[in-house]
C-alpha cells in the first residue's frame, strides 16, 4: 500500500516489495534459529503512509505497547521502532517461557555457588521479592530488545540491497509504554505530522494464536527521496530473486 501523495515507479514498487521480503524472509529465520521459535506460519504486510493514513497502525489499537526506539544516522536519518502490543507480549511471553526457565536455571545455578556464604545470602535476599513473574517479564524485556535489534539490523540491511545506502542506529531498548505516549509523541509531533513511514506488519501463529509485531521506520523526508532516487539510478533491483514468505 502506498500513500497517495507518493507515486512510486514500477521498479520502485518492485524493489519496495523485494525489501519486504528480503527482510522479512531474515527475521523469520532469525526468530527461529536466534530466539528458538516455533513458527506455524507467518504474514507480513507493508506500507508507505503518513500515521494519519496508515492503515496498518490502526491495528495498534489503544492499549498498552512495548516500545523499542532507535535514532538512524549515516546515509539515512529518522527514527526506527519496532512496536508490540501487550496482549501479544503476554502471548510470546508465553510461548517462550520454557526456554527463558532454561536461562534462569543456568543463571541461577552459577550464582548460588559463589566462594563466599555471605555474597550467597545477599544473592537469596535480592531475589525473595521477586516472584517468577517479575524474573520471567525482565527476561522478556531483555528478549525483546535483542529481538528488536535483529529487526532493524535485518531490514536496514534489506533497505541497503535497494537502495546501497548505509544506516547505523543506536543500541535500541524496550520500555512499556502504558498510554502509548512515546510513540503519539512522535508521531503526531508537528514536524512529523505529514512524514512518510515505513510500516511493516508482521503476524506470526505461535501455539496457535497470532502474535503481532510491527517495524516502523521513520526516515526523513529527505533521507527517503534519497532512497527513491537511489532505487532509481540503481541497474538492477537485486541480483537474485526471492520468493514471497507468506507462511511457513
Amino acid at each position: 500500500m502506498i500513500a497517495n501523495q507518493l507515486n512510486l515507479t514500477e521498479k520502485q514498487v518492485n524493489s519496495f516489495d523485494r525489501f519486504l521480503v528480503d527482510g522479512t524472509q531474515k527475521a523469520l529465520s532469525a526468530l527461529d534459529d536466534m530466539f528458538g521459535l516455533d513458527i506455524e506460519c507467518s504474514d507480513s504486510c507493508f506500507e508507505i503512509a503518513p500515521a494519519r493514513g496508515s492503515e496498518y497502525l490502526k491495528h495498534l489499537g489503544d492499549e498498552p505497547l512495548y516500545t523499542v526506539s532507535s535514532a538512524m544516522v549515516g546515509d539515512m536519518q529518522g527514527r526506527i521502532f519496532v512496536l508490540m502490543r501487550a496482549s501479544d507480549f503476554r502471548h510470546l511471553s508465553k510461548a517462550m517461557k520454557p526456554t527463558l526457565e532454561l536461562l534462569f536455571c543456568a543463571d541461577i545455578d552459577a550464582d548460588l555457588t559463589p566462594t563466599n556464604g555471605h555474597a550467597n545470602d545477599q544473592l537469596q535476599h535480592s531475589r525473595k521479592w521477586k516472584t517468577e513473574e517479575d524474573l520471567l517479564h525482565e527476561q522478556m524485556m531483555d528478549t525483546l530488545s535483542e529481538m528488536a535489534n535483529v529487526f532493524i539490523g535485518l531490514y536496514a540491511r534489506a533497505i541497503h540491497n535497494i537502495s546501497k545506502l548505509n544506516a547505523h542506529y543506536s543500541v535500541p531498548y524496550a520500555i512499556k509504554d502504558s498510554h502509548q505516549q512515546i510513540i503519539r509523541h512522535f508521531l503526531w509531533a508537528p514536524e512529523v505530522s505529514e512524514q512518510l513511514h515505513l510500516v511493516i506488519q508482521n503476524e506470526f501463529f505461535m501455539m496457535n494464536k497470532p502474535v503481532k509485531l510491527w517495524c516502523l521506520f521513520s526516515p526523513t523526508q529527505k533521507s527517503l527521496q534519497r532512497i527513491l532516487r537511489r532505487i532509481e539510478q540503481s541497474d538492477e533491483l537485486h541480483p537474485e530473486p526471492v520468493a514471497r514468505a507468506a507462511a511457513a
